[in-house]
């Protein structure tokens, strides 16, 4: 997306700005009033950005043109409050609110991000979609979003994750509700229907073998049984094998302390490189010097009895693996009921054949839609997991991005907002919006164009101010910066001498007087292009 031309005024007075190339532009001017602000919020308000206009102006009177390009083709944008057109070569799309005019801008021109929002999948407004590469002068408040709507901080991010093509599927949010409440369903129609067969209160052997489904349901119940002895059984293993080697390693101590002991009553024991005398024993948190024999008796003490707390442990451990495989024994084991029992039930089993059938039917849907649900949720957490690595990626190219201006700053980012007690002196807070917003570009490649209205704000030192113009130089995309210079830089032509920079003075502006009578001609010749329009 390329902005061609931004316009504003009325019949009687206007303003056009037509000199933007296709690169890096900076709009600038020696003092402050001169319109630089006006002009940048014109465009995004033509565009459908929510306004914050000066109080002074009285835009609500004014008429609002943008001519952007998209892809070879050309719109053309006007809006008067909360109206919008939209004229296209061979259109004219009328629009009485900014909130019917993004869904046209979704379907013809660009992409708007669909997010969940009170769990209905939503397109975001048009002002939350434009901060992810507009910053204005005014509300700039790092913690949070400029304009305040109906949408918050977690819905730009969902935001984000949508153009970055990690978005939560909707139509399988619905599925898994979908599938969830057939699943609820169809066990209350299992268990009714499970109900009508008596055979299985009445004798839940003869069950086993003649009911297809009592036969499925004991054996998901043992395999389920089974395993939860396999778990504990393996468990209480690992825990008793643990405590065998502890009690191997103590006794092992206890050898070489009392082998100490023989040593210290035949000679003197000293560190070979240091010489000293001392010995000490040490349990990770606390050491004791072991030269004294009498600490070292006590300590002997203590160790021989955590070796005998040792053995309990262990013997307990085993006992309580003796009990579970019992257990697995029993639930292994299966006495088959003779035939003379099935014979006595067989005109109650041809009976209930139809409930058995119908349930065992049911059964085998409930698992097949349970298999379902859990496929659909390893996909949600396949997402969740990707988004995690998208965040890092992100937080990493906003730490390259400031080390680049900034090699001795100390900002660290975790978020693509700050905290919201977080402060930031000088430059910093101006500093992170360019983070944000060139690291968004850059992992996203979104289409829109660079812009920020007083991008030097907090007064930004020379030299990040070049590696910032660099940085947006090499960007390969359209970026529209405003400045206010002081009279030295203003004096030496400061970005008439850079290359890299299509530089657009308004110091010559009128102060608080960008619109002129001058111009009123060729804004209406441009808003006459909207055919039948009357201003």
């Amino acid at each position: 997306m390329l902005v061609k031309k931004i316009a504003f005024g009325d019949k009687s007075e206007a303003f056009i700005e037509e000199r933007l190339t296709d690169g890096l532009n900076v709009i600038y001017s020696d003092d402050n009033n001169r319109g630089k602000t006006l002009v940048i919020q014109g465009l995004m308000y033509s565009l459908g950005y929510e306004s914050i206009f000066p109080s002074s102006f009285n835009y609500k009177d004014k008429y609002f043109y943008s001519e952007i390009e998209v892809e070879n083709s050309k719109y053309k944008f006007l809006r008067k409050k909360n109206s919008i057109t939209i004229k296209t070569d061979d259109s004219l799309q009328i629009f009485n609110s900014v909130s019917e005019a993004r869904y046209f801008l979704d379907k013809f021109v660009f992409r708007v991000p669909k997010i969940l929002k009170d769990n209905r999948p939503t397109l975001v407004d048009l002002s939350l979609l434009y901060e992810l590469f507009f910053i204005g002068q005014d509300n700039r408040n790092p913690s949070g979003l400029i304009s305040k709507g109906q949408f918050n901080k977690s819905d730009f991010k969902n935001m984000v994750y949508d153009l970055a093509g990690l978005s939560i599927d909707i139509s399988s949010l619905g599925e898994i509700k979908d599938i969830k409440n057939r699943i609820a369903d169809l066990k209350t129609k299992l268990n009714q229907t499970r109900k009508k067969i008596s055979l299985i209160k009445q004798n839940p052997d003869i069950a086993e073998i003649a009911s297809k489904t009592y036969d499925s349901e004991r054996v998901q119940g043992k395999i389920r049984a089974i395993n939860e002895i396999n778990v504990s059984i393996s468990k209480l293993k690992r825990s008793r094998q643990r405590e065998i080697n502890r009690k191997s390693k103590l006794e092992q101590l206890v050898s070489e302390l009392n082998s100490l002991n023989r040593g210290l009553s035949e000679g003197n024991i000293k560190c070979g490189e240091c010489g000293s005398d001392k010995i000490v024993y040490s349990n990770n948190d606390l050491t004791f010097e072991v030269s004294n024999i009498d600490v070292r008796n006590g300590i002997l003490k203590s160790i021989s009895e955590n070796i005998s707390q040792k053995v309990e442990v262990i013997n307990d451990s085993s006992r309580e693996i003796n009990a579970l495989q019992e257990s697995l024994n029993k639930e292994l084991a299966d006495a088959p009921p003779s035939f003379q029992q099935i014979i006595l039930y067989q005109e109650q089993i041809v009976s209930e054949r139809n409930y058995d059938d119908e349930s065992f039917s049911l059964a085998l849907e409930i698992e097949a839609l349970k298999i379902q649900l859990t496929s659909s949720q390893e996909i949600d957490e396949v997402i969740k997991y990707n988004r995690k690595n998208f965040d890092e990626k992100l937080m990493d190219e906003m730490t390259d991005l400031y080390k680049s201006i900034d090699p001795n700053g100390n900002l660290e980012f975790d978020d693509i907002f700050t905290k919201r007690d977080s402060t930031f002196s000088g430059s910093e807070g101006q500093e992170f919006y360019f983070c944000k917003l060139i690291a968004l570009s850059n992992l996203l490649n979104h289409s829109f164009p660079i812009v920020v209205d007083s991008f030097r704000d907090g007064e930004l030192s020379t030299n990040k101010e070049d590696s910032m113009l660099a940085i947006y130089s090499n960007l390969d995309r359209q970026v529209i910066l405003t400045s206010t210079l002081k009279d030295e830089e203003y004096n030496s032509d400061k970005y008439e001498k850079r290359g890299d920079v299509n530089s657009i003075d308004y110091s010559k502006h009128q102060d608080c007087k960008i619109l002129s009578g001058d111009n009123k001609e060729g804004f209406i010749e441009l808003i006459s292009s909207f055919e039948g329009i009357l201003i």
